[in-house]
């Protein structure tokens, strides 16, 4: 039999290498840049949180907001592999009204309009460790009635230290446009948010500091940068639960 040449085992060995590349990149996940002045990020649209099965409306937490999917692109479901400090035990609220500052990405971008967000954060100890983990996760538009296809999901992306944590939150909406007086313009936007929420605890006042990232996609196309801090307080249980 004869031996293979020198280039042909070369090539081999770079083309395992490239699917070795290829295969990291992809169980990387959704991973942006944290600095919103490096370049600029994309939320690909086949990410975008499928439509669940129907439910019957009885079943449903809250009928305006589809469900997590199981597996929405590589962002997963509310997850519980990422256990927390304690300090991040009970359920979290809090509302976002306005933006510390935002950043266009596209020149047609015109008028931006911020929709105040609400979030919810529930923690509890889970399995025989008793660690904590996020087991109800919820980021949507606060006003409901203004907005369709509202699907959204959020994980833990990882642990900071003993009071610090980011959680990642993904939220698909379509919205009507506005022009700067206020006025619809006849337009619907199909708008995707990723955010990096980058929350701190302080357990003396029972309160959750949060500053977050913001990278917006207007149908599919980078539009805009924003960036907010909030404080969410604890609350006695989850919403409805």
């Amino acid at each position: 039999m004869d031996r293979p040449s020198p280039r042909f085992v070369l090539d081999a060995i770079r083309g395992r290498a490239l699917w070795i590349t290829l295969a990291a990149a992809l169980a990387a996940g959704l991973t942006p840049a944290p600095g919103l002045s490096q370049a600029v990020q994309v939320v690909p649209s086949q990410q975008k949180p499928s439509a669940p099965p129907q439910t019957p409306a009885a079943q449903m937490p809250h009928p305006e907001i589809s469900p997590a999917p199981l597996n929405p692109g590589n962002l997963g479901s509310n997850t519980r592999e990422i256990p927390l400090p304690n300090v991040f035990r009970g359920c979290w609220f809090g509302q976002v009204p306005d933006v510390d500052s935002i950043r266009p990405l596209s020149p047609d971008a015109g008028h931006i309009r911020w929709l105040t967000k609400a979030y919810t954060l529930c923690y509890r100890q889970i399995g025989y460790s008793g660690r904590w983990q996020l087991t109800f996760a919820e980021g949507s538009v606060a006003n409901r009635a203004i907005v369709t296809d509202q699907r959204q999901v959020m994980r833990v992306k990882s642990v900071e230290g003993p009071d610090r944590a980011v959680i990642l939150s993904y939220l698909h909406f379509r919205a009507p446009q506005v022009n700067p007086f206020g006025m619809p313009t006849g337009i619907v936007n199909t708008l995707d948010e990723l955010t990096h929420l980058h929350c701190t605890v302080s357990p003396d006042d029972g309160a959750m500091e949060v500053a977050a990232d913001v990278f917006v996609e207007n149908d599919s196309k980078p539009w805009v940068e924003m960036t907010w801090h909030a404080r969410f307080v604890r609350i006695g249980n989850r919403p409805g639960g």
